[in-house]
């Protein structure tokens, strides 16, 4: 940890610090942000902690990669790892296409990382959101367009994390043939852009982009009726 973050750390619990000052009753916190913790860690509490434990159920396996857990069935099972996943039958599917009409809902009340984003549409009884087909993403832009939030960002299920390809995380399913990344996109710029979001481009309406999975947002839901 820097002196910066040190400093940091002394103004917000109000205590004076003077360079050189041996005061053992003032204990440095192991970190302030992600980037103090190693890459398999995530700064909780101002101490560094490993995020897995709890996060993933039955048959799903938990990974760590630049502070951002996931979750993921293992081998020969299929489902959501947040609640379990269960043995693949033969020809199995997790598409949904039987689940009836999906419907998208932006949770516009709340900005969190994409990784808070599929627990809390998880939480609540759905699933943060993948897109199969041209109509479903006008769907989800339209379900934008409804609210009065202009010019913000939208996360989605989207990741590449860790198999290197984009996939919709929510169902384990590769992205269609169909895409809608804006011009030069996904770029993967600074080496940590590994998430999916959606963002009004530049006279361009909706389109989608990669970003750092930590930055905040607004979550899409999507339910089936």
């Amino acid at each position: 940890m820097n002196m910066y973050h040190v400093l940091l750390f002394c103004l917000l619990i109000n205590v004076a610090c003077v360079f050189g000052q041996n005061d053992d009753s003032v204990s440095p916190p192991q970190c302030i942000v992600n980037g103090d913790c190693g890459a398999t860690e995530t700064c909780v509490n101002l101490s560094c902690q490993n995020p897995c434990p709890g996060t993933c159920q039955g048959n799903a396996k938990c990974e760590v990669h630049d502070h951002v857990p996931y979750c993921s069935c293992k081998p020969g099972f299929s489902g959501d790892p947040f609640t379990g996943c269960q043995q693949e039958a033969p020809n199995c599917t997790t598409s949904g296409s039987s689940r009836g009409k999906k419907v998208y809902r932006v949770e516009r009340f709340i900005k969190v990382n994409w990784y808070a984003a599929l627990i809390h549409c998880k939480s609540h009884g759905g699933a943060l959101a993948t897109i199969r087909s041209r109509e479903e993403n006008e769907q989800i832009k339209e379900e934008i367009r409804k609210t009065t939030l202009r010019n913000d960002r939208f996360w989605t299920s989207g990741t590449n994390y860790p198999q290197g390809h984009w996939i919709w995380m929510s169902t384990g399913d590769m992205l269609p043939d169909f895409t809608d990344w804006l011009p030069g996109e996904p770029n993967n710029n600074g080496g940590n852009e590994h998430c999916l979001h959606i963002v009004e481009g530049n006279n361009q309406g909706y389109m989608w982009n990669d970003v750092p999975c930590t930055e905040l947002m607004y979550p899409i839901c999507e339910y089936f009726e």
